[in-house]
């Protein structure tokens, strides 16, 4: 049996301009360089996603700590890489990730 693995990913909650994140999100790896977090399935990220997770998200004093699943951690080498992550300012709860 293979040992599940989880990386995670630390967002400041001021990022979501007060508005609270749920426990679940739906994470689509857009391309090679842009990860889309939402709050619910997005059929328009669906057709265009090469992957789509559900995540983890915990609040855990004043940030969100999101549980990215290993295989797009690692893919998107996000140990070693610089990354922005950035909110719409339409839909706060949707959190863009740029690497």
């Amino acid at each position: 049996m293979q040992k599940l693995v989880e990386h995670k990913i630390k967002v400041d909650e001021k990022i979501t301009h007060g508005v609270k994140l749920p426990e679940t999100m739906f994470l689509y790896a857009v391309d090679t360089q842009r990860l889309v977090l939402t709050t619910r399935p997005n059929k328009t990220l669906e057709e265009k996603a090469i992957v789509k997770e559900k995540v983890k998200v915990f609040d855990e004093k004043s940030k969100y700590v999101i549980v990215i699943p290993a295989k797009i951690y690692n893919f998107y080498r996000l140990e070693e890489s610089d990354y922005t992550v950035m909110v719409s300012e339409k839909e706060p709860t949707t959190i863009i990730i740029a690497v």
